[in-house]
């Protein structure tokens, strides 16, 4: 079976209007932001409003010029932001499903051979802390504490991965293959 991997982007966008652009096929998303000083795992809501483990709204209005990254992703798509100058800077979102409609420039599709499934440990162990439904903590010394929006249950002896999925091209005429994309996929309790 032939894999493709479709993509559209914007440029000078604010993350703001990506996410509401993307709204329809980020639904139940999670996100991923950077800033200067933190990483905060998010869940994206329904309005397009991000909230965090207590139920806050994390306005992106208020922190376009904040954040530098961002990485917006459910099963079958993701949405990344980069802040390129004073909260405005590209977004570009990708899946395998085709789609309209999203961003201003629809961008070629890629013609992939094979698709290799990956996974990253979350760095920590189940917290004691209680959260709201639909959150778990992940805690160590080491690093601290880091909330994720996960509804699989946690016990102490299991851990969370971050699974993604990479796609593969040939490159050359030699027959060189090499990783082209990545994608995150979601979050996942072993």
């Amino acid at each position: 079976m032939t894999t493709f991997l479709h993509a559209q982007s914007s440029v000078n966008i604010t993350l703001s209007e990506a996410i509401n652009q993307c709204l329809h096929p980020l639904e139940g998303a999670i996100a991923l932001l950077y800033s200067p000083n933190s990483c905060q795992v998010l869940k994206l809501e329904k309005d397009g409003n991000l909230s965090n483990s207590k139920g806050e709204i994390i306005n992106t209005n208020y922190q376009d010029n904040y954040i530098f990254e961002a990485r917006i992703f459910n099963p079958n798509y993701e949405l990344r932001w980069l802040n390129e100058d004073e909260g405005k800077g590209t977004a570009v979102i990708i899946s395998e499903n085709d789609f309209d409609n999203c961003l201003a420039k629809k961008l070629d599709s890629i013609e992939v051979i094979d698709t290799i499934r990956q996974q990253y440990l979350l760095w920590g162990e189940k917290a004691k802390t209680k959260l709201n439904e639909g959150w778990q903590r992940l805690s160590a010394a080491r690093i601290g504490s880091l909330d994720i929006p996960l509804s699989q249950s946690l016990s102490q002896e299991k851990r969370v991965y971050l699974n993604t999925r990479e796609y593969l091209k040939i490159m050359d005429n030699f027959g060189n293959v090499r990783v082209i994309e990545e994608r995150l996929i979601n979050l996942e309790v072993k």
